[in-house]
């Protein structure tokens, strides 16, 4: 699949709006690697009115690295002083742009700033010398882009960063949602594409290793279960630039793929004591690849001994479900082995995930209109009561109850039931609350359900219903944010 590459209208909206400023800005922009930074970045540069050098960082030492940035700058800004004598050290390099940069103004852009970094410790230093001295007061936009989170908060965003304080906007990219991603697989069936989404983790570049043509499972063989293949150990390099200590975050996340969620399971599973544990899940947390889920309607000052950890990133939780636990068997060539547990166990792993999209979606049609508005939104269980999407408004007193069944048939009227007599058990609100329910399907509803929903009230979507629903939404909110020029 050739890259295509998918607006972020805000992020692209703040990027312009910086570049059109008169005054210097010094933008971060974060995430993990593949999720489309730079190509953001060099999107934004054509919209920008100022000249742009784009610099990539690489492991190589001050004096090779800035002469090679001098060429580039040469090149770029059409100096041929600069392309046949290039600059050997970075106060050279920057005096050089100094000069530039108050004639003309700059968009100026290191990307990759951990690389350089690793090989050149002083260079945020040497940065944060010419910026307080020389360029805070002119027409610079410097952009400072990486996809090591860890080493980004570390060298930029920390309170130890020599240039702590000095940022004037930062972007944390973050992976598509299914809305955006989807785009990249309009040409397949919604349940091909949320199953595509389910692998891919909603991360662009992934979607390059997958063929259109061919169908899902085809695609999982020829992307995950070849040792070769670009997917294979990519989780595994993600892991190794972020993190120390991998055998007991490898066993945690295993742990948690295979729904070991509770602090006690994990702790038990991985062999990581209770006492140490907190620290590892806290880092993986603060990497947003996993996440603590609360019954919706508690408090914070009630959540501290209740929540289920998850595999927020789905690419990891596909990968430590299915490729890590068989890469010996992919390892000696037998995928087809390892393709056939992902068959035979794959509904169940969709199941879940089924109702983290239905989320986003209902959440959707909540935000522009087509539902009341919620505010807050999770799921709801006590003791061996659950409900999958519970959504709230404190200020309404409105709260919607609703039920994802992933199941190959149609939904019968007992779910409809038990999702009412489910969500009388739910303590929220006072006798004045405005119920509503809505039940999300597969296969959609037997006619004795449609029938028992009809009666009381219960909103039910088959999921390509709710997908096109919320695909229609949000077009209609984009014409009416960004009426036709005149």
């Amino acid at each position: 699949m050739a890259y295509q590459f998918i607006d972020r209208d805000k992020e692209m909206s703040f990027l312009k709006e910086k570049y059109s400023s008169g005054s210097a800005e010094m933008i971060i922009i974060y995430g993990r690697r593949r999720v489309g930074k730079t190509e953001l970045i060099k999107q934004s540069l054509s919209k920008s009115p100022l000249k742009s050098l784009y610099l990539l960082g690489e492991l190589q030492k001050e004096n090779q690295l800035s002469s090679i940035y001098s060429n580039i700058a040469g090149l770029s800004l059409e100096d041929d002083f600069l392309k046949n004598s290039p600059l050997g050290t970075w106060q050279a390099f920057f005096d050089y742009l100094t000069r530039y940069i108050d004639k003309n103004g700059m968009v100026l852009v290191f990307d990759e700033l951990p690389y350089i970094h690793k090989t050149n410790p002083n260079f945020i230093s040497i940065l944060q010398f010419f910026w307080d001295e020389k360029w805070k007061n002119m027409n610079l936009k410097l952009i400072l882009c990486g996809s090591s989170i860890s080493m980004m908060q570390k060298i930029a965003l920390s309170y130890s960063s020599p240039i702590y304080g000095r940022r004037t906007g930062q972007i944390d990219l973050q992976p598509l949602k299914y809305l955006d991603f989807r785009i990249l697989f309009n040409e397949w069936e919604e349940e091909g594409i949320m199953g595509a989404y389910a692998v891919l983790g909603g991360i662009p570049r992934y979607a390059e290793e997958f063929d259109k043509k061919k169908n899902l499972y085809e695609n999982i063989g020829k992307a995950f279960l070849d040792k070769d293949a670009v997917l294979y150990k990519e989780a595994k390099f993600l892991l190794m630039e972020e993190l120390q200590d991998f055998a007991n975050y490898f066993s945690i996340l295993k742990a948690i793929a295979i729904g070991k969620n509770t602090f006690n399971e994990i702790s038990n599973f991985s062999g990581v004591a209770s006492n140490k544990l907190f620290v590892y899940i806290s880092k993986l947390i603060e990497l947003n690849i996993v996440r603590r889920d609360i019954p919706v309607t508690l408090s914070k000052e009630k959540s501290t001994r209740v929540g289920n950890y998850v595999l927020k990133d789905y690419f990891f939780r596909f990968w430590f479900r299915y490729i890590y636990p068989n890469s010996s068997l992919i390892e000696i060539g037998k995928p087809e082995i390892v393709l056939d547990i992902i068959k035979k166990d794959f509904d169940k792993y969709l199941d879940t995930i089924f109702e983290d999209i239905s989320t986003e979606l209902l959440r959707n049609l909540s935000l522009n209109g087509k539902l009341p508005l919620f505010t807050k939104w999770g799921k709801w269980w006590r003791m061996d009561y659950e409900i999958g999407i519970v959504a709230t408004n404190e200020a309404t007193g409105d709260i919607l109850f609703c039920e994802c069944k992933w199941e190959d048939e149609e939904t019968d009227k007992t779910v409809l039931e038990e999702l009412l007599e489910k969500s009388a058990k739910v303590e929220w609100g006072d006798e004045k609350r405005n119920n509503h329910y809505a039940v999300v399907s597969r296969k959609g509803f037997t006619e004795e359900a449609k029938g028992f929903a009809d009666k009381n009230k219960i909103q039910t979507y088959d999921f390509k219903e709710l997908s096109r629903k919320a695909i229609q939404s949000q077009k209609n909110n984009h014409k009416l944010n960004n009426p036709p020029a005149n």
